[in-house]
């Protein structure tokens, strides 16, 4: 015999048997309505919109500050193509 809740709540969760829906609570269900689902769409369009101007607003200066300190820092200290001083002599 083992005191573990993991499988007591397993066998429980098997044997309830919900039974009939209450009758007196069916009557309170009602219809939503179409004006309920519009509203409850559009504030999550607007929710989803203010979401992506803030991630926006926030991600937007900070890559052009990294763009530029990158311009500045290949200014300072140049990786280019030019020419080595150590095989000026040599023919390839």
């Amino acid at each position: 015999m083992s005191d573990d809740p993991e499988d007591s709540e397993m066998q429980d969760s098997g044997e309830i048997d919900p039974g009939k829906p209450i009758a007196a609570l069916a009557g309170f269900e009602h219809d939503t309505s179409s004006d309920l689902v519009v509203r409850i769409r559009h504030t999550i369009q607007l929710r989803t919109t203010v979401g992506q101007l803030t991630s926006f607003s926030v991600s937007a200066p900070l890559v052009v500050l990294s763009e530029l300190w990158l311009i500045l820092s290949n200014q300072l200290d140049p990786i280019g193509t030019q020419k080595d001083d150590s095989h000026e002599g040599t023919t390839s």
